[in-house]
């Protein structure tokens, strides 16, 4: 029990001001020699990787899935929602969980859940035990993206840590686009076993990875208290009910089906009390204060608005289908769509500056309008060609927008204090979570309906592509308005300044001080039992991604069968 719980705990340190987190339970950011970035940066990828593919092997796959299980369209499209009900409540409290019961606790007890429900999808299949595990993994993968920003943010010295935390969101990004280019083979091998055997594997290799290699210590604190759970409940369950109809409102209509009504009936008054109670405590969960600020409160509208309009590259692979395209180009669109994520998260990287963050996320959406209305007149199969350059141009703009997006949020927010970094941080994780699922509900029901009046399949998709092309538009034209109100504030604290300079006092004179002293912290060596324990881990890890991608040996029957 000694041995576990020095697994467990973090040992207390004293950092130097310079290298202490502005937030409690986030980890300090000491100096680190070249391997133990390397190492920090593999650790990165590698948790932001399994945090992803957590979701996106179910979002992509949803029609094989279906097939394979046998489930109805109703069924199938709980999968993905219950995801997101528990994902976008689990932002709430989180964050406070981390802060008071340390951040190595925390990690290493998500990893642990996370893999063990990825092996009970392998052991224990079904319709009831997939839907379990699919909500319980929206709680824990809200857990582990934290846990990649951290350690990408190791990985840099401290001028460039914005492009650390700028690449450890990308990486979470690339999840879907690296989900359509390994599922065809991944369905190949054990159908929907080879999904979940992958996910497995992936866990328990992030566990060993964060086991082996520690995080720097986290400054706990204090800070749930009894209303923070009733908030909690409250504001969880109305936005897990509002995330319910958008997920299932295409499918059960959505002024046909009760049920939809009546949690509208009930999520709404549900937010309106906590948010309530929010307002009048001294120490909310949430300061909805500041967060119904103009700049907050706006931005937080241009990042639901580009969410939804992303979108439209699941259309995108249908129209492919529709046109024609063949396997092997489906593959090629896949592989042009993860290259447009991957390329977009490191221009964002490289090319990010503190001061001009509205300007990306302008460039983003303009480009995602481009491409779809480039998309929507691409009706013949001589125009495939232009899918792989205009979904790799949406793919590019998808990554390239988030990094800045979110901080532009953080950097607002510090400016305020810690608190207010908190509620941003839940703020960007709940309008993610909401317009992933709005973006399908409104495109595909906006589908449906161009389907129902007489038009074809392939008619609809046109006239959706043209839809995103339009909210786009105006999504950057909205942009560009919140960027020329900016400058315009911008310039006149400037004017104030100047104005006010003349008549101001000077101030002391500064004297010149000592540079600051780094704490030279290490990340200390397991123990030689948690070595070969975690050891274990990856060695079953690895075995189980093999496994994943692990032909069948065709029978003498399969050989003679003839094709198709």
């Amino acid at each position: 029990m000694r041995r576990f719980r020095d697994l467990l705990e973090e040992e207390v340190v004293e950092f130097p001001e310079h290298e202490r987190s502005p937030v409690p339970g986030s980890p300090a950011t000491p100096t680190h020699g070249p391997a133990t970035r390397l190492a920090y940066a593999f650790v990165a990828v590698l948790v932001g990787i399994t945090a992803g593919l957590s979701s996106a092997l179910v979002s992509v796959n949803t029609l094989q899935l279906q097939q394979m299980l046998d489930l109805s369209t109703h069924q199938v499209a709980w999968l993905s929602t219950s995801y997101v009900m528990s994902a976008v409540s689990a932002n709430l409290l989180l964050i406070k969980v981390r802060q008071q019961y340390g951040l190595r606790r925390f990690a290493l007890t998500f990893l642990t859940l996370h893999a063990v429900l990825a092996l009970i999808l392998v052991f224990a299949p079904g319709y009831e035990t997939t839907l379990l595990v699919r909500a319980i993994s929206g709680f824990v993968a809200v857990a582990l993206i934290p846990l990649c920003l951290f350690n990408m943010m190791q990985a840099f010295p401290a001028r460039w840590r914005l492009r650390g935390l700028v690449l450890g969101i990308g990486v979470t990004q690339c999840a879907i686009p690296l989900a359509h280019v390994l599922s065809p083979a991944l369905l190949a091998s054990h159908g929907w076993r080879s999904l979940f055997l992958l996910e497995a594997g992936l866990a328990l290799l992030s566990l060993a990875a964060l086991g082996m290699l520690r995080l720097p210590p986290a400054e706990r604190v204090r800070v749930l208290q009894p209303l923070d759970l009733l908030t909690f409940v409250l504001m969880g369950s109305g936005l897990a009910l509002i995330a319910a109809v958008l997920g299932l409102g295409r499918w059960e209509g959505w002024c046909q089906a009760p049920w939809i009504v009546a949690s509208l009936f009930i999520a709404i008054p549900a937010l309106v009390v906590a948010g309530a109670i929010e307002t009048c405590r001294q120490t909310p969960l949430l300061n909805l204060r500041w967060l119904g600020r103009g700049d907050v409160a706006r931005f937080a509208v241009a990042i639901f608005m580009a969410r939804i309009v992303l979108a439209e590259q699941a259309f995108a692979i249908g129209v492919m289908g529709e046109l024609g395209g063949t396997a092997q180009q489906l593959a090629m669109l896949s592989m042009a769509m993860l290259g447009g994520a991957v390329a977009g998260v490191l221009v964002s990287a490289l090319t990010v500056n503190a001061e001009k963050l509205a300007r990306p996320m302008m460039l983003s959406v303009g480009i995602i309008a481009l491409a779809a209305l480039v998309d929507s007149v691409s009706d013949g199969q001589h125009h495939l060609q232009r899918f792989y350059l205009t979904q790799a141009a949406i793919a590019f703009a998808g990554t390239f927008f988030l990094g800045p997006a979110l901080l532009l949020g953080i950097t607002n927010a510090l400016q305020h204090g810690s608190r207010e970094l908190i509620s941003f941080i839940v703020l960007f994780g709940i309008v993610n979570a909401l317009g992933a699922l709005a973006g399908p509900a409104l495109l595909g029901s906006h589908h449906d309906g161009s389907r129902a009046v007489g038009g074809t399949t392939l008619d609809a998709m046109m006239d959706t592509s043209r839809l995103v092309a339009v909210i786009a538009g105006f999504t950057t034209i909205y942009l560009a308005v919140l960027l020329i109100l900016r400058i315009r504030r911008r310039l006149a604290e400037l004017g104030n300044e100047r104005a006010g300079g003349p008549t101001s006092q000077p101030g002391p004179v500064a004297t010149p001080i000592a540079q600051s002293i780094n704490s030279h912290w290490r990340p200390p060596r397991p123990s030689s039992a948690s070595a070969v324990a975690f050891a274990a881990l990856a060695l079953l890890g690895v075995a189980l991604v093999v496994a994943a991608w692990h032909q069948p040996v065709p029978s003498a029957v399969d050989l003679l069968r003839p094709p198709g």
